[in-house]
């Protein structure tokens, strides 16, 4: 093997060596190397955790637990978080919409906390921003507009609405003005496909699947008067959607299959004010909150998809429910009593037991963190 003597030469080779080093950190931390599909460097991981927001420090900041309500920790100061928490699948990083001044950016810090970077530039109202279940996109809300973007926030490319529901209502001489908004959104299973609720009037909601970035919407559930939809969400490891409906007087649970091409409605009922659904994993059961119109008052359902019978959970109001990767529990945020404030609490899928992880402070619009092997 031959030695390098020249001191000139060696400096240079130091230099690149430095350089190469640095920038494989560099691309770790911005996500790169993960979007390459190269985790060799991706921080500190955070796994079987919760994050969640909480203003007990005076400000609504990201906030990190045990799954049994230990180990409590503030992971931003001053970030004036305007939306849930996302964790990436690698659990390194969390994105959040937080205020820069008096513009709206999504945000990520890393899971030990610290001081929160901008992932965007543009001056639109951000919201919503969610990683693709493998990892290597980052999609968000702005200005009614679904973008997915490369980890680190560049490259964002407007997915919803489509060219073609645009070039639909500019098309229209009266409709100029009605392009549709999308108020949320959700990531299938695959990662490619996505499901969004947008609205053209403000007063009616439409809910669309698109099947690929560059495909075409499929409505599943068309324009019509006094439609809204109060949320959205597929099950982890099945391509199943489900969706709560209003219509008129009307309440509805709906699951849309895109592999069978079939909407089914699980749970009709007269006057239900039904919050978020959520979807077990396995795509078996569909729980949600019913925030008026119940007998017992505000309650958590239960609703079998298989066989369309439906049940009272557990009593009391609830917002934005979750189940955990594996199924084990449900994670939400439950109103104290009749004050606005939230605690963080698990529901047990099989007995309806609901155990408080939280005390002191508004705390809500929880999430789980990727789950270890064990």
């Amino acid at each position: 093997m031959r030695i390098i003597r020249n001191p000139e030469l060696k400096g240079i080779l130091g230099i690149l060596l430095i350089a190469l080093v640095l920038g494989v950190l560099l691309a770790g931390v911005s996500g790169k190397l993960e979007q390459w599909g190269l985790p060799w460097f991706t921080g500190a991981k955070a796994l079987d955790k919760i994050i969640f927001v909480s203003d007990a420090s005076g400000t609504k900041e990201i906030y990190s637990m045990n799954l049994d309500g230990s180990g409590r920790k503030q992971l931003t100061e001053g970030a004036r978080v305007l939306s849930a928490p996302a964790v990436s699948p690698a659990g390194n990083r969390i994105a959040f919409v937080g205020m820069t001044g008096s513009v709206s950016h999504v945000m990520a810090v890393g899971v030990n906390g610290g001081t929160p970077y901008a992932l965007t530039t543009s001056t639109g109202s951000k919201r919503q921003p969610e990683y693709s279940p493998d990892g290597k996109k980052l999609a968000y809300i702005e200005a009614g507009r679904v973008y997915i973007a490369e980890l680190n926030g560049s490259n964002p490319d407007p997915v919803l609405p489509t060219h073609e529901e645009m070039a639909l209502s500019m098309s229209n001489a009266e409709g100029r003005s009605a392009i549709p908004l999308y108020s949320v959104y959700a990531w299938a299973p695959d990662s490619e496909a996505l499901a969004g609720v947008s609205s053209q009037d403000r007063d009616t909601d439409s809910l669309k699947f698109l099947p690929t970035p560059e495909g075409k919407t499929v409505l599943v559930i068309p324009t019509a008067p006094m439609v809204h939809v109060n949320g959205l969400a597929w099950a982890a490891k099945e391509n199943v959607m489900a969706a709560s409906v209003q219509y008129g007087h009307e309440s509805m649970v709906i699951v849309f299959s895109p592999t069978e091409k079939r909407v089914d409605a699980v749970l009709r009922a007269k006057d239900l004010d039904l919050g978020a659904p959520a979807v077990s994993p396995d795509g078996s059961a569909v729980v949600v909150p019913v925030n008026d119109g119940l007998k017992q008052g505000p309650s958590l359902l239960h609703i079998d998809v298989g066989t369309k019978q439906s049940g009272i959970m557990c009593a009391g109001k609830f917002e934005m429910p979750v189940f955990a990767p594996d199924g084990s529990r449900i994670l939400a945020a439950q109103f104290e009593g009749k004050s606005r404030k939230r605690s963080i609490v698990t529901i047990d899928p099989e007995s309806g037991k609901v155990t408080r992880l939280t005390h002191g402070g508004d705390c809500f619009d929880a999430v789980f963190s990727p789950m270890s092997e064990h």
